[in-house]
């Protein structure tokens, strides 16, 4: 067959292409890993917690692992000690890497307690460089204390945000702890004395030099600015959202819009907020027969938002290809239009947990199950490494088999694009310049007529760049 290919500069394309560079599982062989939280420092590192367990029937322990900018292992951590370790969010310093989580023995809870319930808030150091563990500390009550997320603060101490059941008469509240960062000692303790409540994630406000807190409170998702020893500015219940309506993703953009996400019913959802907590937009997803999560939110290249979690759909369960949940990526305008949106599926459940930018690559980490190593199946945290791809910078190639560009009139031509298999593309349109047109990544067209021919062609791509048009090029056809 002859051909001859045209490698062309894309014109006029706006955004980035999201495509995956490469992908693995990150832990131990043969042991259950599951990843909760993730946060990236100057350097690139990216930081991954959650907990561990060594078989099904051992209680978990904390895990923590350290990847490089290219995403391999450089140091793993498993703190604990003999109860049940589980660890919620994590925070960098400058060569520190804290975390915070939830721990409990029977030391500290009723012996007839069930494992499960017996939690106090946990909070520990550890050197970034080495994965040495610094310092941990455990307090709280006989009953439920869990530290849920945390942040630094200008003051040389630590914001610990969670919820306590100090009180059998009035239930789950949220707290705020003020600890030391050297030592991890206790300072300041705050109750918001209103139940049922909890604070799920806490970030700092530059803005405003405060804090930023979401939650549940009333069975009613909130967001809230908060002082350096949890004092409350400001708060706003979602009224028009009832239980089970949750928040879980928090995010400040770049020109100090408040991201929020969850589930509002059992749908996806994003809410933007001005820094003095009114709303700006609201984006909810609208299939009724979708059920999921929003874990995680992002701000990547040009603005763009990224939201990673889980969905369950009946459009998307396949016995072969997907289960029942599926890690789900999506992304949005600083608008709240929505660009496109993904899955990625196997035959068993997955769920998205963090999404971390670093320049244009995305790293997205996972809860997954690992079918592929010597060992039976078990849970695994799974590392996608992903590229946001510069619509001009696409490595596009347009092809036809008329040798030289010429070809006779009544004579079949194919055109078609070559792209590499991370591209997926949803249409091409060609339009040959003698009236006729096709649809397709392959197509063939026969011209009546001698005469030269410009050819033009639109290519929407699945996830990201819509409506890329490379530039027309000519083909000279002759007489029969």
């Amino acid at each position: 067959m002859r051909w001859i290919a045209r490698l062309l500069t894309i014109a006029f394309a706006q955004g980035f292409y999201v495509t995956r560079v490469q992908h693995a599982f990150i832990g131990k062989a043969g042991v259950d890993e599951t990843p909760t939280c993730a946060a990236r420092d100057r350097e690139g590192y990216v930081y991954v917690g959650g907990f561990v367990r060594s078989s099904s029937v051992a209680l978990p322990d904390g895990w923590l692992v350290c990847l490089t900018p290219t995403g391999e292992v450089r140091w793993m951590l498993t703190p604990g000690g003999m109860a049940a370790d589980h660890i919620e969010d994590l925070w960098v310093g400058d060569s520190i890497l804290y975390f915070c989580g939830y721990s409990g023995s029977s030391l500290s809870h009723p012996e007839e307690l069930p494992v499960e319930r017996r939690a106090d808030f946990w909070v520990g150091a550890v050197e970034k460089a080495t994965g040495t563990l610094l310092w941990q500390r455990r307090w709280g009550g006989p009953f439920i204390d869990m530290a849920l997320s945390l942040c630094g603060t200008s003051y040389h101490t630590l914001l610990i945000a969670g919820l306590s059941w100090h009180d059998t008469l009035s239930g789950v509240e949220a707290v705020v702890c003020v600890l030391n960062e050297r030592t991890g000692e206790v300072l300041h303790r705050l109750n918001w004395g209103r139940a049922p409540s909890l604070i799920r994630r806490i970030r700092p406000f530059s803005f405003q030099r405060s804090f930023i807190c979401i939650g549940e409170q009333d069975h009613r998702p909130f967001i809230a600015e908060i002082d350096y020893l949890g004092q409350i500015h400001w708060r706003v219940s979602l009224q028009f959202h009832r239980f089970p309506s949750q928040l879980h993703a928090l995010h400040i953009t770049s020109d100090g819009r408040i991201i929020v996400g969850g589930r509002y019913g059992n749908r996806w959802s994003i809410a933007a907020f001005t820094p003095s907590g009114q709303i700006i937009w609201e984006k909810l997803w609208d299939r009724s027969n979708m059920d999921g999560t929003l874990q995680a939110l992002t701000e990547g290249p040009e603005g763009i938002l990224y939201a990673v979690g889980w969905q369950y759909s009946e459009e998307l369960v396949s016995s072969e290809q997907r289960g029942g949940e599926d890690i789900w990526l999506a992304a949005l305008t600083k608008e709240g239009h929505l660009l496109w949106e993904r899955g990625f599926g196997g035959p068993s459940d997955e769920r998205g947990v963090a999404i971390v930018p670093a320049g244009d690559t995305l790293f997205l980490i996972t809860a997954k199950e690992n079918r592929f190593s010597d060992p039976s199946p078990h849970k695994d945290a799974w590392l996608v490494i992903l590229r946001a791809v510069p619509c001009s910078k696409i490595p596009l190639r347009l092809r036809t088999d008329a040798p030289s560009l010429q070809e006779k009139a009544g004579t079949p031509i194919r055109f078609w694009v070559e792209l590499p298999s991370s591209y997926a593309v949803r249409r091409v349109i060609w339009d040959f310049g003698d009236g006729g047109t096709a649809e397709g990544s392959s197509v063939e067209h026969i011209y009546l007529l001698p005469g030269f021919y410009s050819i033009q062609v639109r290519i929407d791509f699945k996830y990201g760049c819509q409506e890329v048009y490379p530039p027309s090029f000519g083909l000279k056809i002759s007489r029969p």
